[in-house]
């Protein structure tokens, strides 16, 4: 075999079990519920549990939790309670997590405010960068950071791309696929699959499955619109026990849970021909459902753990929060840091101090081991002890503290805790 060469490639596929838990990852307990509600509507072989209890307590027992101040302080302040978040509130907060330099990230923040309210940016990477007086390298750059952003489809500058995107976030995705969206969008809306066999040389069944899955892809990715409100049900509790040991509670007892339904495995049993090819289908995706939920429900309760165990100080009355990467909890939990994100993206904790986001418990470290969080409220100490103090002494008192940073950091942190300049800030 001389002038040849045999080469062996080892790739990881996930399953599609862990596929669909990753996908349903994303979704909060109202919309994994609907999205359950439908499966077992859609598959015989489901069957519907009620909750164990009834969703309008949930409300009162929140409110007695939190006036208990059970898990904070004994001198428990009235309970910050997380506020609904817009979509593009939420599209920041997933920016603040990527790992961007100054200028990407500045970029990709003023993109995300020119996106229409579909959701696509629909400026010329051209005419962006003479306006913003930077290269279209730069610009390219922070339009692909602001494209990793969920939903996937986010930034996308047409339809096409917008697909693509869809695309290349499923690892299953028949290459096809992407000849299909840049030439024949038009023929599967008008259904002409035989002139896409015709023109692509492929078979049929590949191409109508291509095509079946181009039509799941949805060329909205998202609606940009303000004045929507949002109800918040926390993913899950957190409490001091009788021991003064910190519990972790999950409120799925207020959500129905589906299982395999007894009587239509039997009758699969009896079936024969298509009839128990269909059936047996149905237990099958019926089981890779369940099994889904599950892996979701461990991802979550994985993830509560470790933000609980890093956040113990938080959850004790304390006001200081630590520096929390994604990255290490990812590394930790042996997942992918988009899995994580998943698990955090638009779901909350109550604990007696109020409602929080999941988001809101990983923190950057600024210097010495000091969390963002915990730098502002040491700026806030130091100007109500000192008074009428400038940017820069404030840096200096941290500096000796430990942190170091920047007088305009200062002036960062300060502007967005509304506190004054030293020029109008009085003295104490």
């Amino acid at each position: 075999m001389d002038g040849q060469r045999l080469q062996m490639e080892q790739g990881q596929k996930l399953s599609q079990t862990i596929q669909i838990a990753i996908h349903l990852l994303s979704y909060d307990l109202f919309e994994l519920n609907e999205q359950l509600v439908k499966a077992v509507q859609e598959n015989p072989a489901l069957e519907y549990v009620p909750p164990v209890r009834n969703p309008q307590d949930y409300a009162a027992q929140i409110r007695t939790h939190l006036r208990s101040g059970r898990g904070g302080s004994r001198e428990t302040a009235v309970p910050e309670v997380a506020q609904p978040v817009t979509m593009m509130e939420d599209l920041e907060e997933q920016l603040r997590f990527c790992e961007l330099d100054q200028e990407t990230y500045k970029l990709a923040a003023d993109m995300l405010w020119r996106l229409n309210p579909r959701g696509y940016f629909p400026v010329s990477l051209d005419a962006y960068a003479d306006e913003m007086n930077v290269t279209v390298q730069a610009a390219r750059k922070a339009l692909e950071a602001v494209q990793t952003l969920e939903p996937v489809g986010i930034g996308a500058r047409s339809v096409e791309e917008c697909l693509r995107l869809q695309l290349d976030a499923r690892p299953d995705a028949d290459p096809l696929c992407y000849d299909l969206v840049r030439v024949h969008l038009l023929d599967i809306g008008k259904g002409n699959i035989r002139q896409i066999v015709r023109e692509t040389g492929a078979a049929v069944g590949r191409v109508q499955a291509c095509i079946d899955t181009i039509r799941a892809l949805n060329p909205i990715p998202c609606v940009l619109s303000e004045g929507e409100t949002e109800f918040i049900m926390p993913e899950f509790s957190v409490e001091l026990d009788e021991t003064g040991e910190l519990q972790i509670q999950f409120n799925n007892d207020y959500f129905p849970t589906f299982r395999l339904d007894g009587t239509f495995r039997q009758l699969s049993e009896r079936l024969g021909g298509d009839e128990q090819v269909y059936a047996r289908k149905m237990i099958h995706d019926a089981d890779q459902l369940l099994h889904a939920v599950d892996v979701r429900q461990q991802t979550m309760e994985k993830v509560a753990q470790i933000i609980v165990r890093e956040q113990h100080a938080f959850f004790r009355g304390q006001y200081s929060l630590l520096p929390l990467r994604i990255a290490a909890v990812a590394d930790e939990i042996g997942v992918h840091e988009t899995t994580v994100y998943r698990a955090i993206q638009n779901k909350y904790l109550v604990c007696a101090r109020g409602t929080f986001a999941l988001g809101h418990f990983f923190q950057r470290e600024v210097s010495g081991g000091v969390s963002t969080e915990r730098t502002k409220e040491m700026i806030q100490e130091i100007c109500q002890e000192k008074g009428r103090i400038s940017d820069q002494k404030i840096a200096d008192i941290l500096a000796g503290r430990g942190v170091k940073i920047s007088r305009r950091t200062v002036q960062k942190y300060r502007s967005q805790m509304a506190i004054d300049s030293s020029f109008y800030r009085n003295q104490s």
